[in-house]
């Protein structure tokens, strides 16, 4: 399962964007196996960080995977960028948001076996309801 596909990046950064960064040949169009090789290698690279916490291959992509492989994904179409680049920053932020995650300092939301996993105890709002009590009693 890829973690970001052309639509998401479509959608994500604009069709005049993705077409500027792959279309190596002047056609006008997105190339798709620029953009294809691109994919591969940022969830190449996410792997490394993930192999270690996750089973691979996931069984779902949570979304801030798909923001990272995004990302990810873009900084390597653009080539080249100074650091100060926001794409080199938002990769930048990127790897240390995955850092993290190998560390078990941030999780992606999942279980040991890849699945999403539920909130449990969380706090419930009902309208009406006052479980803390009448404060005039206090």
């Amino acid at each position: 399962m890829m973690y970001c596909t052309k639509n998401d990046m479509i959608t994500t950064f604009g069709e005049p964007e993705l077409i500027q960064v792959t279309d190596r040949a002047n056609t006008g169009v997105i190339d798709d196996a620029v953009l294809n090789t691109a994919i591969t290698t940022a969830q190449a690279e996410i792997n490394i960080w993930l192999e270690g916490r996750y089973p691979l291959p996931l069984s779902s992509v949570p979304e801030v995977l798909r923001r990272i492989a995004m990302d990810i994904t873009r900084y390597y179409l653009c080539g080249d960028v100074n650091n100060d680049h926001p794409v080199a920053r938002r990769y930048a932020e990127q790897t240390k948001l995955l850092r993290s995650i190998s560390r078990g300092q941030a999780s992606l939301g999942l279980d040991s076996a890849g699945v999403k996993t539920t909130a449990v105890d969380t706090v419930q709002i009902s309208q009406g309801r006052n479980d803390f009590g009448d404060r005039s009693r206090w």
